[in-house]
């Protein structure tokens, strides 16, 4: 167990549904008994924390419901765990919203503002609030050495943050900028002992990705776009988010985790 994980506060956005709910989960596994769910799906975070109780009958869980390109509904989101467990020490900025495949000559302002707003504004308030937070509490002192952090913050991006995919121009847009801000903050943050990192998942087998609108000749397509040939499982970006959050990542700030099953290698720049 980590020691780390079994001690520390996890705050999860996006945690009613696909990958959100296999992070919530894989927490509670690794022995995270303080968990803070966020989702817009009240019948989501009841089943996530169903789960949860299935696995780890002892942990505390308490959900919230949240739009998170909504400051203030994110500052009532923070302030109400902390008011609730004292702390944040694990972030994880989940949520998100998918897209159809479109060029961008037929992308509406409507499409890529809500992609935007949710994707790219919702990254950035949350992050905003957690670190404010996090700045103002003690490190966990679980090495009590320089080992000890105020707080690890993971974003869920995407391999469209790093690459260019086409017809996906709105979303990469989303995603390039939240690669920008943990490159920006996990530089800014590190000497106060505040970790930022990203996971990358190529396509992953999710309700949101089967309900996006994308062309099954599409779909059919993306699984064929990594060196496996297959769909990146949702359990398998969140054993990655989980193992960035704790003690045996301490040393790892302001990285990119590809979990696509080797797509990037056929898309390197």
């Amino acid at each position: 167990m980590d020691a780390l994980l079994q001690t520390g506060v996890a705050l999860i956005t996006g945690a009613g549904s696909g990958i959100g709910q296999h992070i919530s989960n894989v927490f509670a596994e690794r022995g995270c008994k303080k968990l803070f769910l966020v989702d817009l799906s009240e019948k989501g975070l009841a089943a996530t924390k169903k789960i949860i109780q299935a696995t780890a009958p002892d942990a505390e869980v308490v959900l919230q419901i949240t739009d998170i390109s909504d400051e203030q509904a994110v500052h009532a989101m923070v302030d109400t765990c902390v008011t609730t467990f004292g702390r944040i020490d694990f972030a994880c900025n989940n949520a998100g919203v998918g897209t159809i495949s479109v060029r961008t000559a037929d992308t509406t302002t409507e499409m890529f503002d809500k992609i935007n707003r949710v994707n790219l504004r919702g990254a950035f308030l949350c992050e905003a609030a957690e670190s404010a937070q996090m700045l103002k509490q003690e490190p966990l002192p679980i090495h009590k050495d320089h080992r000890d952090v105020r707080g690890s913050i993971v974003h869920t991006c995407s391999l469209a943050g790093h690459t260019p995919i086409a017809t996906l121009s709105a979303y990469s847009t989303s995603k390039h900028g939240v690669a920008s801000m943990v490159r920006v903050d996990a530089r800014e943050l590190a000497p106060h002992g505040i970790r930022v990192n990203a996971v990358m998942p190529g396509f992953v087998d999710t309700p949101m990705y089967r309900d996006s609108g994308l062309t099954p000749e599409f779909m059919e397509a993306a699984a064929k776009q990594a060196p496996m040939n297959r769909m990146v499982d949702a359990r398998e970006v969140a054993e990655a988010v989980v193992f960035l959050s704790g003690q045996q990542a301490s040393a790892i700030t302001g990285a990119f985790l590809p979990v696509d099953n080797g797509a990037f290698l056929y898309r390197c720049l």
